[in-house]
């Protein structure tokens, strides 16, 4: 058996969906699959030494190493050394060398056509979703929205979760802010929620000003600055460009995680928060209490006081805090890298 990936998400240095193709193909047998990538940025490739990797993102590389990897990606393909071909997005460019080689796709989320309108890459999602002889999807609330939106036979469509990796349990990670704070992580775009969530704090932080909350990701934009200022907490707002140990540290330190989206195809920081150990408040809604069953306190999210009380909750209520880190502490047990290797593997031999 050989799976063949494509280079297309091995662009991005950071993100879900790349993690998630790096971490379930590393716990692949490594004679198992190939990819199409001459080189990389992604830090997750980087870190497990899948591949060669460029150390640094540079200006236009996207674009640079489209012009390489494109036409290598057809020669690859072309040349049909291998039994299935996992897309890692939804170009369509190589299909003519592909032919009838079984061809697998994953479907993380309908954002392209709810929250960041894109009718060109929903048209490009179409053509592949038709063509794949198998479809991943990440949740069972990701499938509902394909079968929604697409017409698809429910058949091919295998709903397999991420997975994370544990680290030893006995190892403590030193404190870099060295001040309580709620983790916000990723993001902060319209279905992230960031902007209710901010609102909720600047009521909170009347009743604990002591208590900071640390952003990773982007930078904060010149309207976010302007928006903290105006509701006077702005030295209260740290931003941190973490890295994967830097990640942990801020998980494993927070009082506790806050996930205030809208909307998610899956949720892999809440994996994140478990694994380190850190009690999860999130929303109500889209695939999250698919995932985070009992192990994460829910408020409303389009509710700035039910946020609040929950926040507030959690701050003055050392035990749940407590109860809510054992409970994930179990929970994140049910999923594994291997685990979700294991369950593509089975896809991919089911179309030979």
């Amino acid at each position: 058996m050989k799976v063949l990936f494509d280079h297309t998400l091995f662009y991005q240095v950071y993100g879900g969906a790349s993690k998630y193709f790096a971490m379930m193909i590393n716990s692949l047998p490594r004679d198992s699959w190939a990819t199409t990538a001459l080189w990389s940025c992604n830090e997750y490739v980087h870190a497990k030494h899948l591949f060669q990797t460029y150390p640094k993102k540079f200006r236009g590389q996207n674009r640079i190493l489209s012009l390489f990897n494109r036409p290598y990606t057809c020669y690859r393909v072309g040349k049909r050394q291998y039994d299935v071909m996992h897309q890692t997005d939804f170009d369509h460019y190589f299909y003519k060398q592909l032919g009838n080689k079984p061809l697998v796709v994953t479907y993380h989320d309908a954002n392209y056509l709810t929250y960041f309108p894109q009718p060109d890459r929903v048209a490009l999602q179409r053509v592949a979703l038709q063509r794949a002889d198998a479809i991943v999807a990440v949740s069972e609330n990701t499938k509902h929205d394909l079968l929604k939106y697409f017409d698809v036979d429910e058949e091919k469509v295998h709903v397999i979760y991420h997975g994370i990796e544990l680290f030893d349990t006995q190892e403590h990670l030193l404190d870099p802010i060295g001040q309580p704070y709620i983790l916000y992580v990723g993001v902060r775009a319209s279905y992230k929620n960031f902007e209710r969530f901010v609102q909720a704090f600047s009521a909170y932080h009347q009743l604990f000003p002591e208590v900071k909350v640390v952003c990773t990701s982007d930078p904060f934009t010149t309207a976010e600055h302007q928006m903290f200022h105006q509701l006077g907490i702005e030295e209260s707002m740290i931003h941190i460009s973490a890295d994967e140990q830097i990640m942990r540290a801020l998980y494993e330190n927070a009082l506790f995680f806050i996930y205030p989206s809208i909307y998610e195809g899956f949720g892999m920081p809440i994996l994140e928060a478990w694994a380190n150990h850190c009690p999860v408040a999130l929303s109500k809604a889209s695939c999250f209490p698919e995932i985070c069953q009992e192990a994460g306190e829910y408020f409303e999210p389009t509710d700035t006081d039910s946020m609040l009380a929950v926040m507030t909750k959690l701050t003055e209520d050392e035990d749940r805090r407590k109860d809510l880190t054992a409970i994930g502490d179990q929970r994140v047990k049910l999923f594994s890298w291997k685990r979700c290797a294991d369950e593509h593997m089975k896809v991919y031999e089911a179309l030979l």
